[in-house]
């Protein structure tokens, strides 16, 4: 059961056998991670993949202020890393932590390695993994630099419509980049806007 998402991800790029599939379960590590709980902290070097069963994981950089800026929430489905650390073995500028308690595969950098030695054909699949990140983090810095705050907001909503109300407020303003108070009258103001919609995403 805990392995359906990422054999069901894994087989829309390049089907495997039941032998490889059975091989490739055999590499990942299962975790259950506590809300608030670090996978990655920065300064560390970053040995490892985390592909989120259940729940949602959140990556974030701390400014000169010491104040936190979400930078990515990750939720059932989706892989989470510093691609950077684990390319060019240096220390992390981010850091990794549950936004919600959540159930996580684990794979290791010296796993995946030794994965496509064993099975080539993975490689596609990493492949488009990375590919896609690449494609994320452009829409990300596109979303950043281009939308308003409530477009922001309104976009987080559809992404993660079933985890909008269990996701930290402070956490969710961070993301759109805005401060927690603002975002309280933001919604208040969104909501009012729209009163006369049945849209849930201003309850």
């Amino acid at each position: 059961m805990m392995f359906d998402k990422i054999l069901e991800k894994v087989n829309e790029i390049v089907p495997l056998s039941k032998e490889e599939k059975e091989y490739l379960k055999s590499i990942l590590k299962f975790r259950k991670v506590n809300k608030k709980e670090f996978l990655l902290k920065q300064g560390e070097i970053e040995d490892s993949y985390y592909f989120v069963i259940s729940g949602c994981l959140r990556s974030y950089i701390n400014d000169k202020k010491g104040v936190e800026q979400v930078l990515q929430f990750s939720s059932k489905g989706w892989w989470i890393a510093d691609n950077e650390s684990i390319l060019f073995n240096k220390p992390t500028k981010i850091n990794i932590t549950a936004a919600i308690d959540s159930e996580i595969l684990i794979l290791s950098k010296s796993a995946k390695e030794e994965s496509v030695k064993k099975l080539p054909k993975l490689e596609k699949y990493y492949s488009e993994g990375l590919e896609r990140s690449v494609i994320f983090l452009r829409n990300r810095l596109n979303e950043i630099l281009s939308l308003s705050a409530e477009e922001k907001y309104i976009d987080f909503c559809k992404k993660f419509s079933e985890l909008k109300d269990l996701i930290s407020q402070k956490h969710i303003a961070s993301y759109i980049g805005v401060t927690p108070e603002f975002f309280s009258s933001m919604k208040k103001k969104m909501k009012a806007e729209n009163n006369t919609t049945n849209s849930d995403v201003w309850q």
